[in-house]
Parts: C-alpha cells; structure tokens; sequence
C-alpha cells in the first residue's frame, strides 16, 4: 500500500515489480558484499557460504536448494496449498540466489576479501545495512515475499503466538547448524563472524528504520498474505 495526502491507495502491478527488482537487487548486493568482506553475513547466506566453501560447488546452488526446500516446507506448515504463493517465492528465491552468486564472484574479484579487517568490517556493515532495507520494501509491498521471510511470519503467527523473536531465532539457529555441521567436515568457518551477530541482533531495528525512512510512503499492508 502507499500512503500519501492522507490517503491509502493499492500499489499497481507496474509498482509491485517495480519495488520488487528494487529489492531484489539491494537485497542481492547486500548478501554478495557480506560474503565477500569475509566478515559475516546473514545466518543463512552464512550457511550456503559454508557447504559452498565444503563442497566446492557455488553459493548460489545451496542459496537455491534451501529457498525451493521452504518454498514447500511453508506449504506444510501454513495447512494452505496455495500454488500461486509457491511460485512467487521459488521465483524470488532463485533470483536472489543467482544475484548473490553473481554478486559474491564479482566483489571477490576485486579483492575485497583480501582487504585489512578494519576496512572490510564496515563495508560489512554497510551489507548488513543493504539486506534490512531491502527486506523493509519487500515487506511492505507484500506481493512477493523470499521464502525464509515467509517461514519467519508463519512460525511467529500459526506457532509463536505472535512472538517475532522466537520465530525469527528458531528460523537463524536452523541456519546456524548448518555452518556447524559444515565446519565438522571442512574444520573452518566462513561468513560467519561479527556481521553475522550484528544481523541477528539489529536486523529487525534497521527494517523500522528503513520502514520509516526509506520510500517512507510505502507502508505494511497484510503481511501475512493469505
């Protein structure tokens, strides 16, 4: 929905895709820079970077095996078969897969990863910073949502009884397992490290703020989606 001259109006579909790519394309470029500081990204992001660096295979194959896997997993949970909500997000979610891939592989390039830790540390940061606004306007457009950002509102909703904390942390530690799991075979950890601690601590601080500062007429409609 957007807001303006005290006015409720639907956003059109030229504004939903819009908005979409917009954060898409943040969203893309925060995780890939994240991964290239080598100084902690996104617990998730973190996970597929750490069975990439086990495998050998590219970051974007696990980006894209874990948003199909909750793509259905969401289905499940939800008791709501809707096709149509499948689709969006296996769409988003191997879109943004191939962008982080895409993204990672050109930071990388560059050499960010070899850079002194007190220059890529705030580069972090400002990843990290990329990823909550980018999160912040596909949220409130609410026509496409990344299936991990779906699986947060239905455990928060249909089992946490409202709780976003224990929705959200329930949704990381899974994440978090799997870079330990991970690190068991390959003895080390990659992405993970204080841009990681700062995104489960202060991502939903740095949404509200880009809720209010960012296309600040753009506000919450249902995010439920049902």
């Amino acid at each position: 929905m957007y807001y303006i001259d005290g006015q409720f109006y639907q956003l059109g579909l030229k504004q939903k895709i819009s908005f979409f790519i917009i954060s898409l394309i943040i969203n893309s470029f925060g995780n890939g820079l994240s991964v290239a500081s080598s100084m902690g990204s996104a617990p998730w992001t973190a996970g597929a970077a750490n069975l990439a660096n086990l495998t050998g295979w590219q970051i974007g194959i696990f980006l894209a095996a874990f948003a199909t896997i909750i793509a259905f997993l969401n289905m499940v949970l939800a008791m709501n078969f809707n096709w149509a909500r499948l689709t969006g997000n296996i769409i988003f979610g191997l879109s943004f897969s191939f962008l982080v891939s895409l993204f990672s592989a050109f930071f990388i390039s560059f050499g960010i990863h070899q850079l002194p830790w007190w220059i890529r540390l705030p580069i972090d940061f400002f990843a990290i910073w990329n990823i909550g606004v980018a999160i912040s306007i596909y949220q409130r457009v609410n026509w496409v949502l990344h299936p991990l950002d779906d699986l947060t509102n239905i455990l928060r909703f249909d089992y946490f009884h409202g709780n976003a904390s224990k929705a959200q942390m329930s949704n990381f530690i899974v994440a978090i397992l799997i870079s330990l799991v991970a690190f068991i075979f390959s003895h080390q950890f990659v992405a993970l490290g204080i841009g990681t601690i700062v995104s489960f601590f202060f991502q939903g601080k740095n949404i509200a703020w880009a809720d209010k500062h960012i296309f600040k007429h753009l506000v919450h409609g249902d995010v439920r989606g049902d």
